[in-house]
């Protein structure tokens, strides 16, 4: 067991009798942040020791991701452990994704999806994606499409990324419900705004084929420009095929359209971090230490 990973269990685990000032779970996720690895990790559990038992699930990514040393699986296990049965749905939720993909336990469909259900039904936002992606899938649970549209939908008013570009899907196929292209564009709209690139890509094709909005190239352009440039399949590809629908001083507009879009403010600015399972589209890495709740 590494050092930060001997910190983080002898400092979160046991009981302390008096909590520092700072044992505040919003100063340690700065810190966490700006890479100062241990003042965070003795801020976090000093924020564990103060009730803050989402610190738990932090703690535990500090040692999944082996951020000063080599990765501890067994130590964030504990961690994550500890938090779920002291109600942190965060920590619920990552262990039940360690048993959907069988790390550092044994897989179990069953249990991981126990696991990120009850994260669900508490209101965590990824979790509720998750479960709508197993009652999607049918692991774990029966396949039941109304159940999987309805935690989506749970989780899109969060605000997830994740859900609102899988809502979207399901409004555009109609799989299991109405087909709705305006409602397929709007989120697409809403995910592409915050810097999703499987937003942009689809906002990108929308425009192009007017479809749930009005027909416009050089819009299509803009976004299939913005989408390249992130680096989706088939990008650079849409993009080509629209500029030989367009006139030269288009095509500089819809370049200027590209150059001066920015992303909403707290744009994807947290990521995945571990939360969630298999999102729609391109982008679906799992990066770093914290959770998509700020706000897939």
């Amino acid at each position: 067991m590494n050092r930060l990973s001997r910190v983080l269990l002898a400092t979160s685990i046991a009981c302390l009798s008096a909590v520092p000032a700072y044992a505040d779970l919003k100063s340690a996720l700065i810190a966490l942040d700006d890479k100062e690895y241990e003042k965070s990790a003795k801020m976090l559990a000093a924020a564990f020791e103060a009730g803050e038992y989402d610190a738990a699930f932090y703690m535990g990514r500090m040692l999944e991701l082996g951020l000063t040393g080599a990765p501890d699986i067994n130590g964030a296990i504990a961690l994550y452990a500890t938090g779920s049965a002291m109600g942190s749905s965060l920590a619920k939720n990552r262990l039940g994704i360690l048993h959907m993909e069988g790390v550092g336990v044994l897989q179990d469909y069953k249990q991981g999806a126990k696991l990120i259900c009850e994260a669900a039904n508490v209101g965590e936002q990824n979790a509720e994606y998750n479960c709508g992606a197993l009652y999607q899938e049918g692991k774990g649970v029966s396949v039941d499409s109304a159940k999987a549209i309805d935690y989506f939908k749970r989780a899109a008013i969060q605000g997830n990324v994740a859900a609102r570009n899988m809502l979207a899907d399901i409004y555009a196929g109609g799989k299991g419900i109405d087909v709705d292209a305006k409602k397929a564009f709007d989120l697409w709209q809403q995910t592409a705004a915050v810097g999703n690139p499987y937003g942009l890509f689809m906002l990108a094709k929308n425009y192009s084929e007017g479809t749930g909005a009005d027909k416009d190239l050089i819009k299509a352009h803009a976004y299939a420009n913005l989408a390249a440039a992130r680096g989706v399949a088939g990008a650079s590809e849409m993009r080509a095929s629209i500029e030989t629908k367009l006139s030269p001083d288009d095509v500089v507009t819809a370049q200027q359209v590209a150059r001066s879009w920015r992303p909403a403010p707290d744009a994807e600015a947290s990521g995945n971090r571990g939360t969630q399972l298999n999102a729609p589209g391109p982008d679906k890495s799992e990066r770093a230490t914290r959770s998509e709740k700020k706000k897939n």
